[in-house]
């Protein structure tokens, strides 16, 4: 019934897992060096001031790095948003483009499937390995947050693990509604030259749009078209609260994005 969901899950699971894994780890890392690292907290502290760190990190920019959650929060948010972007931008307008490239998009439209349930088993594949970054960053941070408490029991290390569960249901979300515009992109257009451009230019544009919005007030309005600025992890961090009308705009923007892919899809003549 969900043979090419279980066909692709199958054929994409190195990168589907490694790729993860690897963020994952980076949390291993900030773990190890965190607790020489906090000794010059005062003069990082200095340099987040800037007005120009203030602008590139945004919320994560005010926090505290001396403490493990802060330090965790801003790194782990830095490099979140560089995996997002990437993940998002290539992954989603694949599913479609990399058939075209083979050449082999008449054989797997051949399956007795609709197009749109053909297109929608695929992008599950990528929503079930997109699931894992949250799921291992978890994981992760439990074995880190416990690797400081045995060997640094002195500096009286705590986590707020509902927090974490918070922002990472935004981090999937945030994959969920980037990737459902990506499959749109990809829907749209078909050209395997262009879509890849395209996408780029969607995705990394909301995601300055969000950046410059956290500048000043005088353009905060702009920051509000991204999907980067609805329940992104620095800001679920800070605020320890779960933010429902955060997860609701997500949910609508990638159930319209996908929905649309979907329609575009199935309708549309294709030529390759």
């Amino acid at each position: 019934m969900v043979h090419i969901f279980l066909k692709n899950l199958v054929k994409k699971w190195k990168a589907g897992v490694l790729v993860p894994l690897s963020l994952g780890l980076f949390i291993l890392l900030i773990a190890v060096i965190w607790p020489d690292m906090r000794e010059a907290s005062d003069i990082f502290a200095i340099i987040l001031e800037s007005s120009v760190y203030q602008a590139m990190l945004g919320d994560i920019g005010h926090i505290n790095i001396a403490l493990w959650p802060g330090a965790f929060q801003m790194y782990m948010g830095i490099m979140l948003e560089y995996y997002m972007i990437a993940v998002t931008i290539f992954i989603p307008t694949k599913i479609i483009t990399e058939e075209i490239n083979k050449k082999t998009l008449d054989v797997t439209l051949s399956y007795p499937i609709p197009r749109w349930r053909f297109l929608l088993e695929k992008f599950g594949v990528y929503l079930f390995y997109s699931l894992l970054y949250p799921l291992f960053i978890m994981l992760l941070t439990f074995i880190s947050t416990e690797y400081i408490k045995y060997n640094f029991a002195h500096l009286n290390v705590e986590f707020d693990y509902l927090v974490l569960t918070y922002s990472m249901i935004g981090t999937w979300m945030q994959f969920f509604s980037l990737g459902a515009i990506a499959l749109l992109c990809s829907a749209l257009i078909l050209d395997p030259k262009k879509v890849l451009g395209v996408s780029a230019a969607v995705i990394f544009g909301m995601y300055i749009l969000f950046r410059v919005g956290g500048m000043t007030e005088s353009v905060e309005i702009v920051k509000y078209f991204s999907v980067f600025n609805y329940m992104s992890f620095g800001v679920t961090m800070s605020a320890a609260t779960f933010p429902v009308g955060d997860f609701f705009v997500l949910l609508g923007v990638g159930l319209a994005a996908l929905v649309g892919a979907l329609i575009i899809f199935q309708k549309r003549e294709l030529k390759y």
